[in-house]
């Protein structure tokens, strides 16, 4: 005697409903197992793009990930990172086109700093800025962060901006329709 469930499949295909109907069925539970173990992995990896990543690559070098940025787009950028640089730091204000650090504070638990910088998304395809923050006294060490971005060309869509990334600005071409508006 048939058990149920196969029963059930034969009553589905002699009522004239699809046979891949009936065979969807059957194999519900499998694939409904495999979801339960794939969520938690999409849950982490959906987090985890909407975050700035901070990679650290050996002694004195962070490589700080954006994200995908719009091209003539000026962005301001806030993130964190963990340094043994001490509370005072200095910097060059002029040391890169592309990057300007705005400020460099300790961060609230004492392991390193809050930084904040505007970003001028200048071309298209890939970016990768450098920018050097240092340890005041008599040894100052020094810290090379590598801003990497992917930047998209204009009506190449609009990003979803990882979190801490702000659009404060547009820098329309000379040719452009928009440079002559006077704000008025």
């Amino acid at each position: 005697m048939a058990s149920s469930e196969e029963t059930n499949m034969e009553e589905e295909i002699q009522t004239g409903d699809s046979p891949k109907k009936a065979l969807h069925h059957h194999h519900e539970h499998n694939h409904h197992a495999h979801f339960l173990v794939q969520d938690p992995v999409e849950d982490d990896l959906s987090a985890h793009d909407s975050q700035i990543l901070i990679e650290p690559k050996g002694e004195g070098y962070i490589n700080v990930r954006l994200g995908f940025l719009q091209v003539k787009h000026v962005y301001e950028v806030q993130f964190s990172i963990e340094d043994d640089l001490g509370e005072e730091v200095q910097f060059d204000l002029l040391q890169n086109i592309n990057v300007k650090i705005d400020s460099v504070k300790p961060s609230e638990n004492g392991k390193g700093h809050d930084i904040t910088l505007t970003f001028s998304a200048a071309k298209e395809k890939i970016m990768k800025e450098a920018i050097t923050i240092m340890s005041k006294g008599p040894t100052p060490r020094s810290l090379t962060l590598t801003l990497h971005a992917r930047v998209l060309g204009k009506g190449k869509g609009t990003p979803s901006l990882k979190k801490g990334i702000h659009c404060v600005r547009i820098e329309w071409d000379e040719e452009s329709e928009g440079s002559d508006w006077q704000g008025h």
